[in-house]
């Protein structure tokens, strides 16, 4: 993920102009994203998220929140391809010799 400074600059050029929860003043702050899928937990610390100073309310820029949804399917695809190969027994077959015996 792009470092906090990198996404600071176009955030706050494109930034919401107040609260929409209860018009409170936005500031951009470093936040840890959390969410819990299928008994795990998933977090991206430090990522740039804009925090109402008046009631709290968190809103997360739409390429913060991609890039997590997609740092949590990595994970999921990953955990899948694990578990495929130690489902998958793999057998050595041994080259079995055959007697043959030529009769005249």
């Amino acid at each position: 993920m792009a470092n906090f400074e990198e996404y600071k600059e176009l955030l706050e050029e494109n930034a919401p102009s107040e609260c929409q929860a209860c018009g409170g003043p936005l500031v951009l702050e470093k936040v840890n994203l959390e969410d819990y899928q299928g008994g795990k937990l998933f977090m991206m610390e430090k990522v740039p998220a804009f925090v109402c100073q008046n009631c709290g309310e968190i809103w997360v820029p739409e390429p913060v929140m991609l890039e997590f949804e997609r740092m949590i399917e990595t994970v999921k695809l990953k955990k899948q391809e694990k578990n495929v190969k130690k489902k998958t027994p793999v057998k050595k077959h041994k080259e079995k010799k055959k007697n043959i015996r030529e009769e005249h």
